[in-house]
């Protein structure tokens, strides 16, 4: 996978909403009284949004010369 520029526009706009969208989707999970199965969706989407963030922390994959 490609490396992330952490401090591009980019990057930043993307956290920017992911970040808000997490906190949303945390502070519906927290008040509770959704329809039955919604909050598993809204941990799905925690999830995902962790996963999504978390790209950018990944260290680059080692690459080891072939040798014959």
């Amino acid at each position: 996978m490609a490396e992330i520029e952490k401090h591009s526009l980019t990057w930043k706009t993307v956290t920017e909403w992911a970040e808000k969208r997490r906190g949303e989707a945390t502070a519906s999970l927290i008040q509770g009284g959704t329809a039955p199965g919604h909050d598993d969706k809204l941990r799905g989407e925690i999830r995902a949004i962790d996963d999504l963030l978390a790209l950018a922390d990944e260290p680059e994959p080692i690459q080891t010369p072939v040798t014959y």
